[in-house]
């Protein structure tokens, strides 16, 4: 191999792959050949900073801190101690006026550049740099010296320091703190597509995973849609990874350039070390020593590949590696792994080793390991080299579309695999499945078919008929929360036979019930008995009245119009 390929591959993993045999050599190669061509770009998010900083917390360590940070464009300190909520005083610090205030902060909010710190005075919460009138309105940088800072979210914000009392955690924020001041910028990670997105619609609320994992507060529910603060973002990807329609989406690399990347590195490793790798997946700075421990005591077979973050990838990728060949994947996390991330991963990793033992996998192909256990890979059993010599790898190429990737892995595992059952039950949440409507309680509103977002639920314009597409069906529980009459289901599921899964079945059917006056079908029958049993008391619906139900809309306004 190449210097420049070696660098390549090096500057991809972040660390040095060891080297020497034959084996080795080969995983090298592969990795040089997969990580070939540039990865498709994305946009880039700016962040603008004066580097006017907020120390918050007591006020002796707040003014030590102040002190030991030098020369700073301005500085204001916060101090949660020694003084009533509310006042302020000046301080002499490094030859300059610092300004405090004392009461611990109600809340803060923003980035870096950009954030707005509000403390209670007098009964009213004051905004801080308004109060202290900065030019930009703002406060640019927040070092949180409280021992219980004022913000929790696992991932912070960019610009916001909170050491928790850990010296080399301070020692770290100061030097960072000192920089933090220019023009910064990072990659937009996610892209959000509102158009198929299953939070909600017509003010029914629907599908929520994003929100419950993304560990930086980054997402927002904004009634059937949510939002993305982009500055907020870290690039976690968990809810890219839990979003079952791919509303959310990573954007760098992209679903298409890491499946291609994959696919040549597996294809390539196969035919020059004839055997199925492993892939270690591991999330984008953590745990170097820990990875390059690892691979000192990995067999050779084990490829190394390295994440923007652990959660940027999901099912419909973990599934293709295995379609194009991979003979297990491992997800490495470390203590920097957001809790939120790692949970999201473990949900997925049942739902998909579900799918896989119900083909015939004898061993559970995908896990997850602690880095910071020291414990040998779990390589996986025997069983999966033998399905994996007798199985033709897959050979699509990278796509976009989330769904798209999901079906094509599914359908080349179905159709490799032995004495495959007609169904695989899935665990509850798993985005595959279908609606089971009581025909009982059904009175053919449709009102499930005007919310669902994928195109699963489906009426028919000639007649009164309720259809459904299974492959579709995100299970989001739009349409279960929707139905009035409580008629509609959930069950996880995969139906293996693909004309099955993509073809249209009917759910539920009336005839029309006919105007007795014109002879117009407008509702079924079951509406109209519902409709009689609910107003039967009613006395506008008395004798007679009950008839006017049993009118079209057009011949219902001429009878109230009778002389």
């Amino acid at each position: 191999m190449s210097a420049d390929s070696l660098a390549t591959v090096r500057d991809f993993l972040g660390v040095e792959l060891p080297l020497g045999s034959a084996l080795a050599e080969a995983r090298a190669a592969a990795l040089a050949t997969g990580l070939k061509g540039d990865l498709t770009p994305t946009s880039l998010v700016s962040f603008s900073s004066t580097g006017v900083v907020a120390l918050i917390g007591p006020l002796p360590s707040a003014l030590e801190t102040a002190e030991a940070l030098g020369e700073l464009p301005g500085c204001v300190v916060v101090a949660t101690d020694g003084g009533t909520p509310g006042a302020t005083e000046t301080r002499e610090v490094n030859g300059r006026s610092v300004p405090i205030v004392f009461g611990r902060p109600s809340t803060i909010e923003g980035f870096l550049g950009k954030f707005s710190i509000t403390i209670a005075r007098e009964g009213q919460d004051i905004d801080l740099a308004k109060s202290m009138a900065l030019p930009t309105g703002y406060i640019d940088v927040v070092l949180d010296l409280s021992r219980e800072p004022v913000l929790t979210y696992e991932v912070l914000p960019a610009g916001y320091f909170a050491p928790k009392g850990d010296n080399d955690a301070m020692l770290a924020a100061c030097e960072s703190v000192a920089n933090m001041r220019g023009q910064f910028e990072k990659p937009r990670y996610v892209m959000y597509n509102p158009d198929i997105c299953a939070h909600g619609a017509r003010g029914v609320a629907g599908c929520r995973r994003c929100l419950d994992v993304c560990p930086a507060d980054a997402l927002h529910s904004i009634g059937e849609k949510i939002s993305v603060e982009t500055h907020l973002c870290q690039g976690m990807g968990s809810c890219a990874s839990a979003c079952p329609t791919g509303a959310l989406s990573y954007a760098y690399p992209n679903r298409a350039d890491q499946l291609n990347r994959l696919r040549r590195t597996i294809a390539h490793f196969r035919e020059h070390a004839k055997l199925a790798p492993t892939l270690l997946f591991y999330g984008g700075d953590d745990g170097p020593q820990e990875i390059t421990a690892c691979l000192s005591q990995a067999p050779e077979s084990v490829i190394p590949w390295r994440l923007e973050e652990l959660g940027s990838v999901g099912p419909e990728l973990w599934l293709s590696a295995i379609a194009y060949g991979a003979r297990a994947i491992i997800l490495a996390k470390t203590q920097n792994t957001p809790a939120s991330v790692s949970n999201e991963i473990a949900r997925e990793i049942q739902q998909v080793n579900a799918l896989l033992d119900g083909l015939g996998w004898s061993d559970r192909l995908i896990t997850m390991m602690d880095m910071n256990e020291g414990r040998p890979l779990p390589l996986g059993a025997q069983s999966a080299d033998d399905q994996l010599k007798t199985m033709r790898v897959a050979t699509y190429a990278g796509l976009e579309e989330k769904r798209a990737v999901l079906r094509a892995s599914i359908d080349h595992l179905i159709n490799e695999a032995d004495n495959v059952p007609a169904v695989i039950q899935l665990p509850k949440g798993t985005p595959l499945g279908e609606v089971q409507v009581d025909k009982s309680k059904c009175t053919l509103c449709m009102g499930c078919v005007a919310v669902c977002p994928a195109g699963a639920i489906l009426d028919n314009k000639e007649r009164p008929c309720l259809s459904f597409i299974e492959w579709n069906c995100v299970q989001c529980g739009l349409c279960e929360n929707t139905c009035p009459e409580k008629a509609i289901s959930l069950q996880a599921r995969l139906l293996t036979d693909s004309n099955a899964r993509m073809g249209r079945r009917v759910l539920n059917e009336e005839e029309p019930f006919k105007c007795l006056d014109c002879g117009k079908p407008f509702t079924t029958q079951s509406m109209i008995s519902r409709m009689e049993e609910k107003l039967s008391g009613h006395r506008m619906f008395q004798g007679e009245g009950l008839r006017k139900l049993k009118l079209c809309e057009d011949c219902r306004v001429k009878e109230m119009f009778k002389a």
